[in-house]
Parts: C-alpha cells; structure tokens; sequence
C-alpha cells in the first residue's frame, strides 16, 4: 500500500497528520538516522517533532479525544518509523504503549488527569511491564490503607531523561496485575519509599533511547497514581491480540536495508529476490491484521525478523569493511534488526524464531 493510499483511507481530520509525519520521516529523520541512533538530543528533539505532529492523537478512539485510525493505518506508519529510525520508533512505541493502557482504564484517576496531555503530546512518559512475561515477581504490589505499596525491581525501562513519567505492572497479592504512574527519575519519598534508577545500559542497539534498570523500595503509590487492575492473563493476553503489530518496524528495518542493497549493481538478482519475499509476506500480514490467531502469526513476525536480518547481512556484505564503522548506515540497521529479535520476546514468538533458525540449517 503507497503512502497516499494510507492517508486517502484514514480518517479525514488524520490525513494532514499523515502527511506531514510521513513527509518528516522521508526527510529530516531518514536523512539524520544514524546520529538519531547515537545522540540522545536528536532523538528528544524527532520525538518532540512527532509529538507536535500529532502522532499520538492517531491511534486513540473518537470516544477517548483521538482519531480513531484503523490497525492497517497504524501498522503502516509503524513502518514508516522502522524503515527512517529504528531508535525513534521503539521510543515512539514507549508512549503510545503506556497511553493504551490507560485507554484500557479511562476512568482512572490518571485517565482524568492526563489523557489529553499525553494525547497531544505535550506530557511523555514510558511503560515497564516486560517482565510480565518471564519474571512476575520482580515488581510486587501490596494493598494499603494509602494506595499500593511497590517492591522489587524492573529490568527495563527505556526513555530516561525522554519521559517524565513511567507506566509499570506490578503483580498483587491473588496474581491481578496493578498499573501505577511513577516518575522516572531517582526518587525518595517522605514515607521512605525509594525509587533508585541506574546509569542507561550500554545498549548495542538504539543506545540513545536512554534505557535504565530500576529498584523499588516501599514506594507509595496514591490513589491518584493507579492506573488500573488487570487480570493475570493481562499480558498473555495482549500479546495475543498484539503480536502482528511487531512485524511492521522488522519490515521497515528490511526495506530500508534493500534500498541501500539497490544502489549495488550486481546484486541486482539478490534484490529481486529479497524483495518478492518482502512483498509476499507484506500481503499475507494485510489480510491478518484484524485476525487473532497467535502461533500463526508468531510464525508470521519471526519471518519478518528473520528478512530484516538477511537483509541487512546482505547489505553488509555488498557494503564491505566500512560496514564495521558504529555510525555506517548498515551497522545501524545491523544492530536493529537484532532489537527486533528480543522485543515482546513471549514464549510463541520465542518458538517461532528458534524455528525459522533450524528450518535454516545445512542438510
């Protein structure tokens, strides 16, 4: 789908939006990827760029204040932000995670207060509930008779001096999940609650993103800070009902990596070839969109990973030794097809990615 077929079928008040932002990637943030990539004040001034944009009003309902853009709207600008800056779509992501879920809680104290802030983006803040997935017990809630008591750690929370604020999950005593607003910074409260973020991680992918790990001590969230209960399958879930939406920056990532593959003549037919596979997998992800179907469609994501991985190996290859280089266009999309590899890494995608790697092996 072109891009003026995107804007033509969204909304009509998102279609000025689309322009722009899709004109602002083409230009500034494709151009400035790489330093985007390494320096964290070009990323905070592009994500201020599509906050002002109006990125964030996309994807909420009318209901909620939004636009109310279809999931083929959405997934299509996700590609548009993978294929011009891995680091701007991941954090991009961050807000409009963190903002979903208090969409799923609208009648929440933070729902009330801040909703149209975030919308707009004029307030920007970060989700924690990755460990959900592998380690519940690393943030535990306890009921008060003042809110929720926090203790334990987060293992990842990207978005360090971008975000103000994070979203985290914390698993309550029978097993719900609790979502709290935190600020995200160093921290201590006059009750004695401490919230103690480390230096960024020396990522070696999207390092500007600013990602931190965090320990929790007695930290008192009021109840103006909850965002909401889920039940104990909230992950589960959401990820099955998500998990197709993860191909779109793979498959960004994989195009940008063949258009630097195309400007190598005598990789011409390892083009032709690349890009068959990108548009057929491309087709078969458009009709899947509004479907829930969760092995399938973990099948369908590891072979979008798996493509922006060749695809950039393949890009390496034909660029040679000044591929090494940290700030090389290909060594940036090297190290982002391998975010993608780790990213809402569940037990299905897990399955399907070790799959597709010993489909892969030599007979």
């Amino acid at each position: 789908m072109e891009d003026s077929v995107v804007v033509d079928t969204a909304p009509e008040a998102a279609q000025p939006i689309l322009q722009e932002i899709f004109a602002y990637l083409e230009t500034d943030v494709a151009a400035n990827a790489n330093r985007i990539d390494q320096q964290k004040s070009l990323l905070f001034e592009s994500l201020q760029t599509l906050a002002r944009l109006g990125l964030f009003q996309l994807a909420p309902p009318t209901a909620a204040g939004g636009l109310g853009c279809s999931c083929h709207t959405l997934w299509h600008l996700g590609l548009k932000l993978g294929e011009a800056s891995g680091a701007l779509a991941f954090l991009s992501q961050q807000h409009q995670t963190a903002l979903s879920i208090i969409l799923e809680h609208p009648d929440s104290p933070v729902a009330h207060t801040y909703l149209g802030d975030l919308m707009a983006g004029k307030l920007l803040i970060g989700v924690g509930f990755s460990h959900l997935r592998h380690h519940h017990e690393d943030l535990k809630a306890l009921p008060t008779t003042e809110g929720y008591t926090l203790t334990g750690t987060i293992p990842w929370l990207s978005g360090f001096q971008h975000m103000t604020m994070v979203v985290v999950a914390a698993e309550l005593p029978d097993g719900q999940v609790l979502f709290a607003l935190l600020p995200l910074i160093n921290a201590q409260q006059s009750s004695g609650g401490i919230l103690h973020l480390t230096l960024p991680l020396p990522l070696a992918a999207v390092p500007s993103t600013q990602t931190v790990q965090a320990e929790v001590i007695d930290w008192l969230v009021p109840p103006e800070d909850v965002v909401g209960i889920a039940g104990a399958d909230w992950i589960e879930q959401r990820d099955n009902r998500q998990i197709l939406k993860g191909t779109a920056a793979p498959l960004g990532c994989a195009r940008a990596s063949l258009q630097v593959l195309g400007t190598v003549p005598e990789a011409a037919e390892l083009l032709s070839g690349f890009q068959d596979q990108w548009q057929a997998l491309y087709t078969t992800i458009q009709q899947e969109l509004t479907q829930v179907n969760p092995t399938y469609h973990a099948q369908l994501r590891s072979a979008a990973v798996h493509l922006a991985v060749r695809a950039a190996q393949a890009a390496i290859i034909t660029t040679g030794g000044s591929a090494l280089l940290l700030n090389h266009t290909v060594q940036r999309l090297y190290r982002e097809a391998m975010l993608y590899m780790v990213t809402g890494l569940n037990s299905h995608l897990r399955h399907a990615l070790l799959a597709t790697l010993l489909a892969e092996e030599p007979h």
